[in-house]
């Protein structure tokens, strides 16, 4: 038998998301009694009427600042309904008349949520502009916690622009302020991302270390949705390095969660990365299984990406075993 390299088989791990419109500025009330047109209309376009009605209200008034609150209340309302090139006219226009009016807390604001709709419209370097303008105002505020977020988005935006090393340094400034402000959650989520960025310079010592801690803060909060990407991610680790058996342990472990939590695309993520696993272990059986299964479950939750990734690799193994059966003739 010929010798060869193992196949390259691709790994998939979990970015802890954090880009988000902030909402400082925009004091939204709760969904107001629906009628009985709500029969009728559903009760998202009841909402926007509302916002919509409550902006014309402040422009015919001339309350700049109402009309900013009501236009930041609508972006918000946009950008949660999965609109956010709406979401982002209303955040620049926002933006356009706090600064006019010099509020500089408002202004911080604005620039955040512009960088968020940016980067959820896929423009990362648009996103990654608005939150380097947004960086130093949060700063000059004194708020630890909206600047270690800020300092995550700019991470994540690198992360987008295939910038791994820039990603890491902004996540690691992040991390201290997590840590003063008293911010969990944020913590676990950067520890995560930490994570990624040791992983993408080949240090698993680093990369294991933060994921560990990112699991311990999810674990002690009862957060299973970052407990479960956390521990895939601890084995994607494990299975890059070639220890798939030590994998294996946390992708059970994983799957079970997102199982529980009806997690779709985080199941077909572990799912893949379990047929790694086993295609290491040369159970080829097993893994072809787990990617069909994986490929299933990607299209499930839309994931293009995620297909295209669980189809390479039933590809790669289909190509290795018929190399080892050739060879075997």
């Amino acid at each position: 038998m010929c010798s060869r390299t193992a196949p390259v088989l691709e790994v998939v791990l979990v970015l802890s998301v954090m880009a988000a419109p902030w909402g400082v500025l925009a004091q939204d009330s709760s969904l107001a009694p629906v009628s009985e047109l709500a029969a009728i209309v559903p009760e998202i376009e009841i909402r926007a009427a509302e916002l919509r009605a409550s902006l014309k209200s402040a422009v015919d008034s001339k309350d700049v600042r109402g009309e900013a609150m009501a236009l930041d209340a609508m972006g918000a309302f946009y950008y949660s309904h999965g609109n956010p090139s709406e979401a982002l006219k209303d955040f620049e226009q926002v933006l356009s008349i706090v600064r006019k009016r010099g509020e500089a807390t408002a202004e911080a604001t604005a620039l955040s949520d512009v960088g968020a709709a940016n980067f959820a419209l896929g423009r990362a370097e648009e996103a990654l502009e608005a939150y380097k303008k947004a960086l130093p105002l949060w700063r000059k505020l004194g708020n630890a916690d909206h600047e270690a977020g800020i300092l995550g988005d700019i991470g994540e935006a690198f992360r987008a622009l295939d910038d791994p090393d820039e990603a890491l340094f902004f996540d690691n400034q992040a991390l201290p302020l997590y840590e003063q402000a008293g911010n969990r959650a944020g913590e676990a989520a950067v520890l995560n991302n930490i994570g990624l960025g040791y992983y993408a310079q080949r240090d698993k010592t680093k990369a294991l270390e933060a994921f560990q801690h990112a699991l311990e803060i999810y674990t002690s909060a009862a957060n299973l949705s970052g407990e479960a990407k956390t521990l895939n991610n601890i084995g994607g680790t494990y299975n890059a390095f070639g220890e798939p058996r030590k994998a294996l342990s946390q992708f059970e472990q994983s799957i079970a969660i997102v199982r529980r939590l009806g997690d779709r695309e985080n199941e077909a993520t572990t799912l893949n990365n379990m047929g790694v696993a086993y295609s290491r272990l040369g159970d080829a059986q097993r893994a072809l299984e787990l990617y069909r299964e994986a490929m299933l479950a990607f299209q499930a939750a839309g994931d293009q990406k995620g297909i295209e990734t669980a189809a390479k690799n039933v590809k790669q193994l289909d190509r290795d075993l018929h190399s080892r059966s050739s060879d075997r003739n």
